[in-house]
């Protein structure tokens, strides 16, 4: 797979953010992906991968390090052999999830707030994103059978059912939740975040579902060329609106924001370890993208 850049120009406007769009048109052996690089020509930039799920297999998986259990993302990537991939949720330095996680119906982590979450199967189009909590928190199970762990939509009114829940096969938290139903979140303070992670610019990253079903995964850079940039939650919001989404959620961001591209990072991190020219973060997990004709299993 090759990236062959062609550039035009056009402008996207938000109510706060002007951005000059460049299209970068991709080369692909396979349907279904595309790629779209924005930036205001200064600090900002923004990368958007947009899936369609009828011809692609999005999955999450977890690092597995020797001495903790994180990896940076192209490491993941590569060892699938996946064609694009996105960091996953918050994570801790042993590596284990700070949020709630759900691969292939184990779980990995549970959330000890109220915060955002996407679920979904590779067999079924529905995606879910909600606020989010369990019965009890995985690592208060001393025994083997402590029974399923149920999962309790938080949102007021909830736009999902614990039924529903049961039901995916993967879920990968985040916060805060950007967009519901079409419309920008407001308030974020039911998932008791800081101040200062919502309104600072920071490095970003985040997935959002179209009405069309497509999946828009979105990297926004937070260091360009020893200058800050990134965003605030809410120009992160009113962004995801601005390019279709019905439904989005903020995942881990700083560091860990990281977009592969044919095992090549296509945006610029701001992490602390040195990989290909680019400065990552070892993160606890990943979402992976695969073609449908070609996937590898996991």
């Amino acid at each position: 797979m090759l990236i062959m850049m062609r550039f035009m120009t056009k402008y996207i406007i938000s109510k706060k953010i002007l951005f000059l769009l460049f299209f970068a048109c991709i080369s692909l052996d396979l349907n279904g992906i595309s790629y779209e690089y924005f930036s205001n020509g200064y600090s900002t930039s923004v990368h958007v991968l947009t899936v369609n799920p009828n011809e692609n297999i999005i999955v999450p998986v977890k690092s597995a390090g020797e001495e903790i259990g994180r990896e940076t993302v192209m490491t993941l990537s590569k060892r699938y052999g996946a064609v694009a991939a996105v960091n996953g949720g918050f994570w801790k330095l042993n590596g284990n999830p700070a949020g709630i996680l759900k691969i292939n119906n184990h779980w990995h982590g549970t959330p000890t707030k109220p915060r955002g979450a996407i679920g979904w199967s590779i067999n079924n189009p529905k995606v879910l994103i909600d606020r989010l909590l369990t019965n009890y928190q995985i690592n208060d199970c001393l025994y083997p059978n402590c029974g399923e762990i149920e999962v309790i939509p938080m949102s007021i009114p909830p736009n999902t059912t614990p039924e529903e829940w049961r039901e995916v096969e993967h879920i990968v938290g985040g916060t805060p939740l950007l967009v519901s139903k079409g419309c920008i979140i407001e308030d974020y303070s039911s998932e008791q975040t800081l101040e200062s992670f919502l309104v600072k610019k920071h490095a970003r990253t985040a997935v959002g579902i179209k009405n069309t079903g497509e999946w828009l995964f979105v990297v926004v850079d937070g260091r360009i060329h020893g200058l800050l940039a990134g965003m605030t939650m809410k120009e992160l919001a009113e962004l995801m609106v601005e390019l279709g989404c019905i439904e989005a959620l903020n995942l881990d961001g700083g560091g860990s924001s990281t977009m592969i591209i044919d095992n090549k990072v296509i945006n610029e991190p701001c992490g602390k370890i040195q990989e290909f020219g680019k400065e990552v973060e070892a993160v606890s997990d990943a979402i992976l993208i695969f073609p449908k004709k070609a996937l590898k299993k996991i």
